[in-house]
């Protein structure tokens, strides 16, 4: 390995999130909503791959939600596969194995074949020899049905911001200088075109408010994002030739709020996009339309349709479940046409019934309260609440029990983190076999229970340790008085709104779970 063994990633620690675009159930759903078949695997024993895992956050907590299954995952940066190995082994996760190889190194190993490599983030920031190494190890590891996940920045969408990039790189001074600081200077230079009203942003208005986004963003996420030496722009067909290599087909996209053509579309454009017969080129259309600037698709090495009726079956034997309080979901959605209401004698009823648990299509349909939704109306509407990250698609039942002892494990370990660390802000569900997210405090206060210790005390208790100063409405809580009725209020709150949906998604026991015996 030579000196340079970067090649021009930089060396940043990234950031720690789960990102659901990743999960086995989700991606199930897609391609059965578009008629792909999924294969008849059994999705709790799949063998699983994720390349450029970063932290390794969200292949370990996948990994705890499908105890059964096998995951590996490399990224080649040490400090990160070092943070991964010590999460999965404080979470007792025993079925994920993690490894600092670069692609190359990656793809000698002597590894299973896998029904699904993901890749989340990277194929933009890599060079050209090295996504040639992504194409040979998804040649030689999927297996045939296998399922590819990958995401990439792509035109139109980045045609504006690219040269704002190139510049905002050109600017951040002496490359042998630490980064993170030379980010902000970069940043402070750029604001100055804004500032003196030049030309560049008049002539693309909506530049200066996705700019000012990009500051908001932490700086080891400006990192990774902008500051690669190596960041291409694709096209949906110059990606999709790539991946051929690999004998891949262009499947879907895992965003399937975006199979809703009526939501996405008018009628003119419906019929533009009918019009264009190859169906690459109709995805660069779809993306023109749109203007899309990310890409989060799904590749199949061996694609076969299904008939109507077989996905219709397959669609009404999954399970689906309420991650959203129903107060807490707009009855409106804001689509490339604009804001479109919803119907609310279609999703009222529906959000109602799943708010009781976990139900598949069938039992949805047959519902009383839903006698009146048909299955393409049920399915609309479900996709609507998928596509907002409202509920969920479940994995199988009869898994259910086996899961739960592996998560609650996992979760454990992220909860004893939260005393120290804000890093980790998602719990794994049995259900799912995804995560869910959940703030520090509300982490502290399920540690508490778990502890039989009071949750305001507790979490004062572990901010006064180190030093950490609450505030509300901006200001900082002085007291201790203050502190402990402001964590009441948070945990009362709390205890309301997000411990039922917890308990939906079995990562909180239900109330009556002490018995042993599994609630209905």
């Amino acid at each position: 390995m030579g000196a340079d063994w970067t090649e021009g990633y930089v060396d940043v620690g990234y950031t720690h999130d789960f990102y659901r675009e990743l999960t086995p159930a989700l991606h199930r759903f897609a391609l059965l909503s578009r008629g792909v078949d999924p294969g008849n695997i059994d999705l709790d024993r799949i063998s699983y791959c994720e390349l450029g895992c970063g932290h390794g956050f969200s292949t370990a907590l996948l990994a705890a939600a499908h105890p059964q299954a096998d995951f590996h995952a490399n990224d080649f940066l040490p400090d990160h596969i070092s943070y991964a190995r010590k999460l999965a082994a404080e979470a007792g996760t025993k079925n994920v194995s993690f490894y600092d190889d670069s692609f190359e190194e990656f793809a000698d190993r002597d590894l299973p074949q896998f029904d699904v490599i993901t890749l989340h983030g990277v194929y933009t920031w890599v060079n050209e020899e090295n996504r040639r190494h992504i194409v040979d190890f998804i040649a030689r590891r999927l297996k045939i049905g296998g399922v590819v996940y990958i995401s990439y920045n792509c035109y139109p969408g980045w045609a504006t911001m690219a040269p704002l990039r190139q510049l905002m790189t050109m600017l951040s001074g002496n490359p042998s200088d630490p980064l993170l600081p030379r980010i902000d200077q970069a940043l402070t230079r750029i604001q100055t075109l804004f500032d003196t009203n030049s030309m560049y942003s008049r002539v693309n208005p909506m530049l200066k408010e996705r700019f000012e986004g990009v500051r908001k963003q932490s700086r080891p996420y400006i990192a990774h994002e902008y500051f690669n030496r190596d960041w291409t722009i694709f096209y949906h067909t110059d990606v999709a030739r790539e991946l051929r290599g690999a004998k891949l087909e262009h499947a879907t996209t895992v965003e399937v709020f975006e199979h809703l053509e009526n939501f996405n579309f008018s009628v003119e454009q419906q019929a533009v996009l009918r019009e264009t017969g190859n169906p690459d080129h109709r995805e660069v259309m779809r993306d023109f339309i749109t203007n899309r600037q990310f890409r989060r698709d799904l590749y199949i090495k061996g694609r076969l349709s299904l008939d109507a009726g077989e996905r219709t079956a397959r669609l009404l034997a999954t399970r689906f479940i309420l991650t959203t309080p129903d107060d807490a979901i707009q009855r409106n959605v804001l689509t490339p046409l604009g804001k479109l209401a919803l119907s609310t004698e279609v999703f009222d009823p529906l959000i109602a019934v799943l708010a009781r648990g976990p139900r598949t299509l069938a039992q949805l349909v047959e519902d009383e309260a839903l006698r009146a939704l048909n299955f393409n109306a049920a399915m609309e509407a479900i996709t609507v609440l998928i596509g907002q990250n409202h509920i969920q698609p479940c994995l199988p039942a009869a898994g259910d029990a086996e899961r739960a002892k592996s998560t609650t494990t996992f979760n454990t370990a992220i909860l004893e983190r939260a005393v120290h660390s804000s890093d980790l802000q998602f719990l794994a569900s049995p259900l799912t076999g995804g995560g869910y997210q959940i703030g520090r405090f509300e982490q502290l206060f399920l540690l508490a229970g778990q502890r039989k210790l009071d949750p305001a005390a507790f979490v004062a208790e572990c901010l006064a340790a180190r030093n950490e100063v609450l505030l509300r409405n901006g200001q900082p809580l002085t007291s201790p008085e203050e502190n402990l009725a402001h964590l009441r209020e948070r945990h009362e709150a709390f205890r309301q709104r997000t411990i039922p949906i917890l308990q939906q998604l079995s990562i909180v026991a239900a109330p009556d779970a002490g018995s042993g015996k599994k609630k209905k």
